[in-house]
């Protein structure tokens, strides 16, 4: 009777449960990145208010009150270099916190990993087998499963707003700087065409006054001409009457 019996199979191996990995960049390299971008922008920081003083005095000794009026063109130079470091600045303070966002992104990839291990390791055990600890802990390391997808998605979501923030930030300055660019170069234009006009007419001047000049010699030549034919017609005169007086 015993014959018709099948013999139970060996119990399903476990799986062999692993951490997962990715690739990050050491937290040293991110700590020296942050370093070397301080003291950039400290050397930024202080170019830029070298840069408004520099303007402020300039603009303060030119004696113009009215706001409306045009700027020299020296300091329309000077603003365009202040744009150039108010975007280096930006640049610097948006790769610093690229790093320092990456940084909080790979803590939080380590603790997920971290807590998704736990995890499976209580999840492939037998029910039969899980204390009430046990399943008390996998409800708690589920939840914090939960809260560090949400916070690494916050992340994902910050750098996509600061993305669209810097977008608009540079398209601002660009404009800003094309303006001021465009009015620098009409006003070089117009001081360009007045100093040539000047000079075109200065140059006009000089070229009326020089034929003056040569009319004058020329009427002074023909008036002595004039008066030699004269004096050489009465001594001619002179000449004919005494002719006709010895007769």
């Amino acid at each position: 009777m015993g014959k018709g019996k099948r013999r139970k199979g060996p119990a399903p191996v476990r799986p062999i449960i692993t951490r997962r990995t990715y690739k990050c960049l050491p937290v040293a390299e991110i700590k020296k990145e942050l370093e070397m971008i301080e003291i950039q922008l400290q050397g930024v920081e202080r170019q830029g208010v070298r840069l408004e003083k520099i303007i402020r005095q300039k603009c303060e000794g030119s004696g113009d009150s009215n706001p409306d009026a045009d700027l020299p063109i020296e300091v329309e130079d000077l603003i365009l270099q202040l744009f150039d470091v108010v975007n280096e600045k930006n640049e610097l303070f948006r790769k610093q916190t690229e790093l320092m966002y990456l940084r909080r992104q790979q803590r939080l990839e380590e603790e997920h990993a971290e807590v998704e291990y736990q995890l499976r390791c209580l999840m492939y055990q037998p029910e039969a087998n899980k204390t009430d600890s046990d399943k008390a802990r996998e409800g708690q390391l589920l939840q914090r499963l939960i809260e560090v997808v949400e916070k690494r998605n916050e992340i994902v979501e910050c750098l996509e707003a600061d993305r669209i923030r810097e977008v608009r930030e540079d398209s601002s300055i660009s404009d800003h700087i094309s303006l001021y660019t465009t009015k620098r170069d009409e006003k070089s234009e117009s001081d360009k065409s007045a100093r040539e006009r000047e000079k075109d007419k200065k140059k006009k001047h000089k070229t009326l006054k020089k034929l003056f000049k040569v009319d004058t010699v020329k009427h002074s030549a023909a008036d002595e001409s004039s008066n030699d034919a004269s004096s050489k017609k009465n001594a001619t005169l002179k000449k004919d009457k005494k002719r006709f007086a010895l007769f």
